[in-house]
């Protein structure tokens, strides 16, 4: 099995030339209401060519082909920097209290029932941790990401996890830029406390100090903004001369860090990833983000996991804009959550000149979300699942609403699914040499649930539609 994959991966890898997300090389253009990061077109037109964005116009005058009327604000992609992605096909966990840290909550018998031991028996098989790393991949998707991280690792190193190809970004795996390999991606996601041998320590501060290493996503700090073991991690992170205090790095959490430690991050040029939701259902409070910010911290928000956060980009933009609105004055402003999920957490992945913004040269990730309000940000900020018009990756449209998912890509073959009530359609395109590609999402789903049931559980929602997982 793993020599099969490991020649498939080898041989997608030098047929795609690194563009396997996109290779339809197809022009096309949107016009809708375009958000950049310095102004909003209100009559807008983005043209695409192949994988990426051949042009931002303020209107359709002078374009050549095919122009799509959307209905639609056209934002970046999501970026979703702090996930565990086969996770995601867990229903909602509710302990019914709070715990301390993480390392409580991880030791409890009703989390092993819940959580660990069906997600073990998953990922223990090689087939079905595919399954479950593309359907929260397509859970990703339909919550507005085009990126993430903390999708499915390789098994000692090798390249059984191929099968990740051809949906979301993977930027700690396989990201789709010129430069990248399978495995071998420029941004490191690990899980506090860092559990990495004194060569690989080594070898991160070194790259992240020469380049080689873009980004370093590190958990710490999770637990009650007033436990004292959460809060020790600060000073491991910073260890032996500011160990890993220094540009690239990202925290994630840091719920139990205070003013000065931020004061600390922003002087080293250490990033924050906000994960609010996960954080006040787990401990009853969340990161003190009013002195990161006050401190220059850079910010980016994401979702954590579905178990206990959000099941997707914009729900958890959602909630953070929620929460921000009753705080006195709020924290944000609303342009600000919009940048916390597009350009600030490709600026903390070393992505933002392929991803996070729409202009000329960009990758052409996109997010469509209905206009059924003026405001383009508080539209994506009070967004439901319902109102995904259009995901387009690499060039390439993913999912979204039947009209525009028909007119886009008449000839593909595409799977109907029905959210919150509205059909939608879902290219999933296979890759060469990799049967796990070819499963439809109801083959997926399908072969999860038989599984799941006999662990006495279920499969989670794709996208949760009522509002009743945010009580």
């Amino acid at each position: 099995m793993a020599v099969r994959h490991l020649s498939a991966a080898i041989l997608l890898i030098s047929f795609c030339s690194s563009r396997c997300i996109a290779q339809d090389e197809q022009r096309f253009t949107l016009k809708g209401t375009i958000v950049t990061p310095s102004q909003v077109l209100s009559d807008g037109a983005i043209s695409i060519l192949g994988s990426q964005i051949e042009g931002v116009r303020a209107t359709v005058a002078g374009v050549q082909g095919s122009i799509v009327e959307t209905d639609s604000f056209i934002f970046p992609g999501l970026i979703d920097l702090h996930d565990h992605i086969t996770w995601n096909l867990l229903p909602r966990w509710r302990p019914n209290q709070l715990f301390m840290n993480r390392y409580e909550w991880q030791q409890k018998a009703a989390y092993s029932i819940a959580l660990d031991q069906p997600h073990y028996s998953i990922s223990a098989d090689h087939e079905l941790a595919c399954d479950a790393d593309r359907f929260g991949e397509i859970k990703a998707i339909v919550g507005g990401a085009t990126s993430v991280v903390g999708g499915l690792a390789p098994t000692s190193g090798s390249n059984d996890n191929a099968c990740i190809l051809g949906l979301t970004r993977n930027l700690d795996i396989y990201a789709g830029f010129p430069d990248s390999v399978l495995n071998k991606e420029k941004v490191w996601y690990v899980i506090f406390p860092l559990e990495m041998s004194l060569a690989a320590t080594v070898a991160v501060r070194s790259g992240l100090d020469s380049g080689a290493v873009k980004a370093l996503l590190v958990h710490a700090g999770e637990g009650k903004p007033t436990d004292a073991a959460a809060a020790r991690e600060f000073a491991m992170l910073a260890k032996n001369g500011d160990g890993f205090l220094r540009p690239g790095v990202s925290v994630i959490h840091g719920v139990a860090f205070n003013a000065a430690d931020f004061k600390r991050m922003a002087k080293a040029g250490v990033g924050l990833i906000w994960s609010p939701r996960s954080n006040i259902e787990l401990y009853g409070g969340t990161t003190d983000v009013l002195s990161a910010k006050a401190s220059g911290v850079k910010i980016a928000l994401a979702p954590d996991w579905s178990p206990t956060g959000s099941d997707g980009m914009i729900e958890e933009l959602k909630y953070a804009s929620t929460w921000n609105a009753a705080q006195y004055p709020p924290v944000f402003e609303n342009g600000e959550l919009v940048n916390m999920a597009t350009i600030f957490p490709a600026q903390l992945a070393g992505a933002d000149k392929q991803i996070g913004s729409l202009a000329k040269g960009m990758y052409a990730d996109l997010l469509l979300i209905r206009r059924n309000v003026t405001d383009a940000n508080r539209a994506l900020l009070y967004a439901s699942p319902a109102d995904v018009r259009l995901v387009v990756i690499g060039g390439v449209p993913i999912y979204g609403d039947a009209d525009l998912m028909d007119r886009l890509l008449p000839q593909r073959e595409l799977e109907r699914l029905t959210v919150c009530g509205v059909s939608k359609k879902l290219y999933i395109k296979p890759q060469p040499g990799i049967p796990e590609t070819a499963k439809t999402f109801k083959q997926i789903s399908g072969e999860l649930q038989s599984k799941l049931s006999e662990w006495g559980t279920s499969l989670a929602e794709l996208a949760p539609c009522d509002g009743s997982n945010l009580k």
